[in-house]
């Protein structure tokens, strides 16, 4: 398997360093629109918030701190846990008022971690499924304890909740990175992802797919059907989640390049109307033959098992990079694309134009949207904190301090219980001092594309 897309090559025990971190452009007029508002302009000491942090962490941890409540009550407390990739630790945020509560060491961490269902105010799911390299590890929210770990056999896997909470599905195998390999197989995965259930984290059904590199997943609003992007067999699948089984595969489209599409990562609309999809459009390998300039597709899903691609956004669109993954907005209205090193693009779904870029102060590859849908969280690897995007006005209006190299978020309603020795320990590793084996997430930094 190759490393091209830079999955797996990073040193589990360090994140991004400042000197590794892509150059960002000081101008709008580098980006796709001139007129962008940059809520950084004063810049970021990242140095002194990271010893602020790390000393306010530990005094806080040492004196008792319980994280701001909320642990073990009935009542929802609308949260996101933020995965820092840099130190392995979980910051934990109050969705309500956009504050810093505490961090936790964790050990482990995740790039894409299952956010899109079974987050929002009204569920009661409470495992975090986080995507490690080789499975994927459920950690319980109240006590931030490993609860499951599926193991998949796969470098990358890439894990999504149904609405109901009932199940967890993994597309493993897949990446940018790879080339085909004649028989051999990738996998998608179903689990048993109900508390309740006595067979709770146990896989319940496996689909082989061969090696086509099944490269993200995500689900329709209703539970009853998944949609896979097939990166090397240049196909968008369509699996039905009960029965589990391949209902539907459907050509990619036409290049834009020289080379192929290259669907790697995907998003379901809310309604179910819409599939969005981002591509490489270049060629396979450690070294494409075609660069890869990428572009975003948008798929008519209201039959699931009939997708028709119905729209492309290209670089001639004012794409003003490769798109890495997409969040879609409650209402339908916005796509908000995650493009490394450029920011986050809007795209207006009613139109289906690119409408502007926001800047969120650095590089960044996912997002998740806070427990009520009405703002999107984006961690910014380079710039240790989270840019909080509000979907009314379109805009940045917050950011958060974080830990070191921040990378995947996930919301919940329920709110860590106090631990003094995982406080302290975050604080000590946000200060360079490790723990354990310090496991690796697939997806390292901000070249990666599928993990």
């Amino acid at each position: 398997m190759s490393d091209d897309c830079g999955c797996g090559t990073t040193d589990p025990a360090s994140g991004p360093s400042e000197g590794d971190a892509p150059p960002r452009p000081a101008k709008g007029s580098d980006l796709a629109n001139d007129d962008r508002r940059n809520p950084f302009a004063e810049g970021i000491d990242r140095r002194r918030l990271l010893r602020t942090s790390g000393a306010v962490g530990a005094t806080a941890a040492l004196a008792g701190c319980s994280g701001g409540g909320g642990g073990g009550g009935d009542d929802p407390a609308p949260t996101m846990f933020v995965f820092n990739n840099g130190d392995r630790t979980v910051s934990v945020i109050d969705a309500e008022s956009d504050e810093l509560l505490t961090s936790a060491f964790l050990g482990t961490t995740a790039s894409f971690p299952a956010n899109q269902y079974s987050t929002g105010t009204d569920a009661d799911h409470d495992v975090l499924w986080l995507n490690v390299s080789g499975g994927v590890r459920g950690i319980d929210q109240r006590t931030l304890e490993e609860v499951a770990f599926v193991e998949t056999g796969y470098g990358p896997n890439y894990p999504n909740v149904t609405p109901d909470g009932d199940h967890l599905l993994i597309a493993s195998g897949g990446t940018t990175g790879m080339a085909p390999e004649g028989d051999e197989n990738h996998a998608i995965f179903r689990v048993d992802a109900d508390r309740d259930s006595e067979a709770f984290g146990e896989v319940t059904a496996e689909i082989e797919t061969g090696y086509v590199g099944p490269c993200d997943m995500t689900l329709g609003p209703d539970g009853d059907y998944a949609f896979v992007v097939d990166v090397a067999d240049e196909a968008i699948r369509v699996l039905s989640v009960d029965p589990f089984e391949t209902v539907a595969r459907v050509d990619a489209g036409e290049p834009v390049t020289e080379g192929n599409v290259l669907p790697f990562m995907c998003t379901a609309a809310f309604d179910g109307e819409y599939l969005l999809v981002e591509n490489g459009e270049g060629t396979l390998g450690g070294e494409p033959e075609v660069p890869r300039e990428g572009s975003e597709s948008l798929w008519d899903i209201s039959d699931p098992e009939s997708p028709e691609e119905i729209g492309k956004i290209t670089r001639d669109d004012g794409l003003p990079g490769a798109p890495i993954t997409s969040e879609v907005s409650p209402d339908n209205e916005a796509a908000y694309l995650l493009i490394p090193g450029e920011g986050v693009g809007v795209i207006d779904l009613e139109s289906f134009e690119y409408e502007t870029t926001l800047d969120v102060g650095g590089s960044a590859i996912s997002a998740s949207w806070g427990p009520t849908r009405e703002k999107l969280y984006v961690p910014v690897q380079d710039a240790n904190q989270v840019a909080v995007i509000d979907h009314a006005s379109r805009e940045v209006v917050e950011t958060i301090g974080v830990g070191e190299a921040p990378t995947g978020a996930a919301g919940g309603t329920v709110r860590p219980e106090g631990d003094a020795v995982a406080r302290v320990q975050a604080s000590l590793a946000s200060l360079g001092v490790t723990f354990g084996e310090m496991e690796a997430s697939w997806c390292m930094d901000d070249h990666c594309y599928c993990g």
